[in-house]
This record gives structure tokens, sequence and C-alpha cells, in this order.
């Protein structure tokens, strides 16, 4: 998946046992960009895209391993 300059590789890994949080997180510039990329794409959304209370817009993805990766952007 790339975006401009900005570029997240995903493998998979035989018998590769995902944590059940999210294991990373990305802040970026135009997450309504990049929840789109990932639903073309067909990334599992664990959490829509959403405005929070605490001042993000963010969404968790799921990447091909099952490792959960949380994405945001301020507001």
């Amino acid at each position: 998946m790339a975006s401009g300059s900005d570029a997240l590789h995903l493998t998979l890994q035989p018998d590769h046992r995902p944590a059940s949080f999210n294991v990373a997180q990305m802040m970026v510039e135009d997450v309504d960009r990049l929840y789109e990329a990932c639903t073309q794409h067909g990334a599992r959304i664990i959490k829509r895209l959403k405005d929070q209370d605490y001042g993000l817009r963010a969404f968790v993805f799921e990447d091909p391993d099952g490792n959960r990766i949380d994405v945001g952007q301020l507001i």
C-alpha cells in the first residue's frame, strides 16, 4: 500500500500468532484517503473510521498476519 512517498509493506509469516490488541499506530495527514485505500484493497477493518472524543479521526485494520494497526489524524 502506498500514498505519495510513503509506503507500508505487509507480509505473511507462517505460524504467526497475532496479538489481540493494536500493535502499531500510524498518524497520517489524510485518514479518509487511507481508509478508502484499505477498504478498496480488501483490508479487514476492525474499527470503522470515526471521530474520537479525544481529538482523533481514526480506524483500525488488520494486516495479512492478523496484526492490528491503528491509524489516526488529528482533528
